[in-house]
């Protein structure tokens, strides 16, 4: 059984050992990648906090009239006091400090470094092809860690001895890294695969928890066909969080594109589903047309998105994300200690045999 068992974790990690260090590296990446895209952008991230904001109307028409009268496609207030104001343009993204109201710069339409890495650890760049291989690699990956459970439990290998050759320190690395990092990683894959397999995954879990997928109203074209004036965005937001103490903007979508305005409140006590609050509003007269609370997701929607948390390492915030980044690395050096392990295996396994 053992022998079967060791021949299931090698074929399987030798097949998929690549994507897999893929997935590693990009997913080391993308824990930290809010942190990542504002160091990459400083100049346009932080600003000299103060008390006090001002209103968004007024940002946004700033913004339009210095780069030549665009309309304002939606608003990304931020949480922090320091961190810029974000308002959103057909051309791009604008940045201003929402306590001065100075442009502080645009980043134009296209594709980031981080969205190619995004795009790397989902679909291999692109293509369903890529993104098949991936699903299947997080399976594979799941696998190896329970085999390799399996094979390390007989001899409970916890420490690096300091004496031997490089096979043989790859071989003690490969099972103190697997054992220390074996919960972390079965998390990590068993998240993925049902990423991975999102439609299917999900068609069993509303099932299993008999609940269906939250509907919320996005959409009401013929509002913005309205001779009709709005009301102002400020008031929008105003109203929104009347709906929900103790939440903060995150977005506003302006009624020119979609016919609502669309507010969408974080609540920053709720790392799992907080941002899933979300507000529409008529623009004329400001009644709601939907609500969406957090607290009233679905039983199958609060699962997924615990699973979306749990693999993002969002769940517990910066802590978990720190232990999701860790266990990414770890994934790579798992992947070429046993890459290691097995070539240096196969090369001394005919000086063995001719010895006999």
């Amino acid at each position: 059984m053992r022998r079967v068992i060791l021949n299931l974790h090698l074929f399987t990690a030798l097949l998929t050992a690549a994507f897999i260090m893929i997935q590693g590296i990009t997913g080391s990446i993308l824990a930290f990648e809010p942190e990542l895209d504002r160091a990459f952008h400083a100049h346009l991230t932080y600003v000299r906090p103060e008390s006090q904001s001002l209103p968004l109307s007024k940002l946004g028409e700033s913004v339009s009239q210095q780069l030549g009268g665009e309309r304002v496609v939606a608003y990304a207030p931020s949480t922090s006091s320091n961190i810029s104001f974000e308002v959103l343009l057909p051309s791009g993204v604008a940045y201003v400090n929402q306590h001065t109201g100075e442009l502080l710069g645009v980043r134009a339409r296209g594709q980031t470094f981080l969205g190619y890495v995004k795009a790397l650890h989902v679909r291999l760049g692109d293509g369903a092809i890529g993104k098949n291989i991936l699903r299947w690699s997080a399976v594979a990956a799941l696998v190896s860690v329970i085999s390799g459970l399996y094979l390390w439990w007989p001899m409970r290998r916890i420490s690096i001895r300091a004496k031997g050759d490089f096979r043989r320190f790859s071989f003690d690395l490969h099972n103190v890294v697997g054992i220390y990092s074996v919960v972390p990683l079965t998390l990590l894959a068993a998240s993925g695969i049902i990423l991975g397999f999102e439609d299917q995954a999900a068609f069993l879990i509303y099932h299993l928890t008999q609940s269906n997928p939250t509907q919320v109203v996005s959409r009401l074209p013929y509002v913005a066909a309205t001779a009709k004036p709005f009301i102002d965005v400020d008031a929008a937001v105003t109203i929104a969080r009347s709906l929900m103490p103790g939440t903060v903007p995150y977005r506003v979508q302006m009624p020119q594109y979609g016919g609502l305005y669309q507010v969408a409140l974080l609540d920053p006590k709720d790392r799992i589903t907080g941002s899933r609050n979300i507000v529409a509003l008529n623009p004329v007269d400001g009644t709601v047309v939907s609500i969406s609370r957090a607290a009233d997701l679905s039983r199958g929607d609060w699962i997924l998105a615990a699973n979306e948390a749990v693999h993002t390492g969002d769940v517990l915030g910066l802590p978990s994300r720190i232990v999701a980044g860790l266990t990414s690395i770890f994934v790579v050096i798992q992947a070429l200690s046993g890459a290691f392990i097995w070539f240096f295996r196969s090369r001394t396994r005919p000086v063995v045999r001719a010895a006999s």
